[in-house]
């Protein structure tokens, strides 16, 4: 593995698994709704301004925008729109939760071979996926759970949607516009500004119950969520996904939440037992698994198994 992919594996997880303490902080001031929308609002200005400052303008096409419409849909607002329509959704027990939060990558691969786009995703991608997610369950042990009830199928259908919208994203940078592909930070900028307007649609329920307040911390960790996690570290993950694929960039989920158990045990005071620490072993195996270099294929194949070029073969689900 490249270093700078191994850095912006690195950099996502562990932005993305420190996001509950960044939030923390924020909650302190500001309700879920007032929440989304300054968090998205900051990013976007963000991303705007090293937009320029990069020299690169946001798509033109219609179809182009229209797309990109959807991935945030399917990333951001379907799973909204589906806690809000479900009653239980929001009590739905948190281990589960942390489960299908976790089955993104499973969702890609099944996306993938639902589509008989199976040799999009090496075996040895594959493998280190299912192991990875056996982790998971080791490591949250969810076994007492509510597995057949509305809040479950509720967060099903948004680890398939947010999968779905990372197929999508792949295949728009794969596509051109004016004769050059997208890249890693136009895409990021136009989901944060597309974001903006879902968070703005979605305040009127509940972001105007309470008069937000704004004190030092909450402004820096903002700014944390804001400008790093939803613009410079997203820009990461998109740029994993067009690098190696979907398939092995959504592998980065299984660290977040070894990641966030481990900043328990720095911040909280959380002890490890040993079923978590034998978890979080079991998902950094299959990690490891995902991301071993692959030998190159032989002369003649029509693909590299390593998706050493996505952007050549673009295959067909943010929270």
């Amino acid at each position: 593995m490249r270093f700078d992919s191994a850095a912006r594996f690195a950099a996502v997880a562990l932005m993305w698994g420190s996001s509950y303490f960044w939030i923390k902080i924020v909650f302190g001031g500001l309700n879920s709704a007032q929440f989304s929308f300054f968090r998205i609002l900051v990013g976007a200005v963000a991303m705007l301004g090293i937009l320029a400052l990069g020299r690169e303008r946001l798509p033109r096409g219609a179809g182009v925008w229209a797309r990109l419409v959807l991935i945030a849909f399917l990333a951001n607002a379907l799973p909204v729109l589906l806690v809000e329509l479900v009653d239980d959704a929001v009590g739905a027990d948190a281990d589960m939760v942390s489960v299908f939060n976790a089955s993104v990558p499973l969702c890609v691969v099944l996306l993938c071979l639902a589509a008989r786009h199976a040799d999009r995703v090496p075996a040895r991608v594959a493998a280190g996926l299912v192991v990875g997610f056996a982790g998971v369950l080791v490591l949250y042990a969810p076994w007492g759970a509510e597995w057949l009830s509305a809040g479950a199928a509720v967060n099903a259908a948004a680890a398939i949607a947010y999968a779905w919208s990372m197929l999508l994203m792949e295949k728009l940078m794969g596509a051109e516009e004016g004769g050059r592909a997208m890249t890693p930070l136009v895409l990021a900028t136009t989901q944060a500004v597309i974001g903006v307007g879902w968070a703005g649609i979605n305040m009127p329920n509940g972001g105007f119950d309470s008069t937000p307040h704004f004190s030092a911390s909450i402004i820096g960790a903002l700014l944390v969520l804001g400008v790093l996690n939803t613009g410079l570290v997203y820009m990461c993950f998109a740029w994993l996904i067009r690098e190696e694929g979907a398939a092995k960039a959504s592998g980065v989920l299984y660290a977040v939440p070894v990641v966030l158990t481990l900043g328990m045990v720095l911040l909280e005071d959380h002890v490890l037992g040993a079923r978590e620490i034998l978890g979080m072993a079991v998902i950094v195996a299959g990690l490891i698994l995902t991301r071993l270099p692959q030998r190159t294929a032989p002369a003649g194949r029509t693909r590299s198994a390593d998706r050493a070029t996505p952007a050549a073969k673009s295959p067909a689900a943010v929270r």
